[in-house]
């Protein structure tokens, strides 16, 4: 009996021992999860592919402006311990992206600098596939997210609220975006191809570069009672000709523009609206679009691509709709959705120009 009870002391002992030294650093072992991340092939088909994450990163690297803007939006960007050089440099937003250091181009950044930042996750958009394997051999996790494919924006969202343990403002930030969308197709959802203008959008990328099926735009023409001429074509990101355009004489024009190319930031002075009509006025005067219905009816629009194929496209996708059926959101008042959207996710204020023309 004596011997019993000296057992159960030992055994009692050695747990006493354990859940005083090691319990503890299991507790603060970092858990690990399966997420799905989305990848968009240049057909414009999804595949899908499960990747084993931390949970919740600590320090992450993220290589792209639009999942910089959904760190924010989920409140988590100080998690963030660098970006890529065009988001630190030229988008500049949001805000806290330009305090941080940079690893270079999203495409091709320094795996050296990443390696050397100890980062537990490297969120990318488009980094070539040879650089991500040096990074998840080194032991980084590597997942996608484009953050500008219009369609997997709110899976996105929720795959980086599991990751960070936000889930409940994942969600709320997933769904607002998806009532707005849906709010825009149950106007639309009725039309008839006839009654749908047929639009040609074109890239900041530069000029008669456009969008096909699997790009951000292509989803945002159709819900917005569009046709998109483009949407044929076998690639998502198609150069066409000039005089091709010019067969398909589309009824509106839009083009869309980074920040650095067209200062969306700025106040509305007259020097700034007068460099917006300039770029637009370069659109219209094309050889092969003046005779097109969408300049001669004045129906040429520039749009930032922060309020297009984006996670605030949930607002911008009202201008959109606004131009091509004018009579159908007659009370719809994008701007102030936006305004809503920037306070609400984000806590910033709406300032500056994002579309021209103005809407009357």
């Amino acid at each position: 009996m004596r011997r019993w009870w000296f057992v159960c002391g030992i055994v009692v002992l050695l747990l006493t021992v354990l859940a005083a030294g090691v319990l503890p650093v299991l507790a603060g072992t970092q858990q690990r999860i399966t997420v799905t991340e989305q990848f968009v092939a240049p057909n414009g088909k999804i595949e899908k592919k499960a990747v084993r994450v931390p949970c919740p990163p600590k320090r992450v690297v993220v290589l792209g402006a639009y999942p910089a803007e959904m760190m924010k939006a989920l409140g988590v960007e100080k998690a963030v311990v660098a970006v890529d050089n065009h988001t630190k440099e030229k988008t500049q937003w949001p805000e806290y992206v330009v305090k941080l250091p940079d690893v270079g181009s999203s495409s091709t950044p320094s795996v050296e600098k990443i390696i050397a930042l100890k980062p537990d996750l490297v969120i990318e958009a488009f980094m070539k596939p040879g650089l991500r394997s040096q990074l998840t051999r080194a032991g980084i996790p590597v997942l996608r997210i484009y953050g500008y494919k219009t369609e997997l924006i709110p899976t996105e969202i929720r795959t980086l609220g599991l990751a960070f343990g936000c889930r409940a403002r994942a969600n709320d930030y997933a769904a607002y975006i998806e009532k707005q969308w849906s709010t825009v197709r149950e106007r639309t959802g009725k039309l008839s191809p006839r009654q749908k203008p047929k639009v040609y959008w074109e890239s900041s990328l530069g000029d008669w570069k456009s969008h096909g099926p699997g790009s951000g735009a292509h989803p945002l023409i159709e819900w917005a009672g569009g046709t998109n001429i483009c949407a044929g074509q076998d690639f998502s990101y198609p150069t066409v000709t000039p005089e091709w355009v010019a067969a398909k004489n589309p009824d509106v024009i839009i083009k869309y523009l980074k920040r650095e190319q067209a200062g969306w930031t700025v106040k509305g002075t007259k020097e700034d609206l007068q460099k917006l009509e300039d770029l637009r006025r370069q659109i219209m005067s094309r050889p092969a679009l003046k005779n097109t219905k969408a300049v001669k009816n004045g129906q040429v629009y520039l749009i930032s691509d922060l309020i297009t194929c984006a996670p605030q496209g949930a607002a911008g996708e009202y201008y959109i709709a606004k131009w091509l059926h004018p009579e159908l959101f007659r009370d719809v008042n994008p701007e102030a959705a936006r305004k809503e959207m920037l306070e609400k996710f984000y806590g910033e204020e709406l300032k500056g120009v994002w579309v021209y023309p103005p809407l009357k």
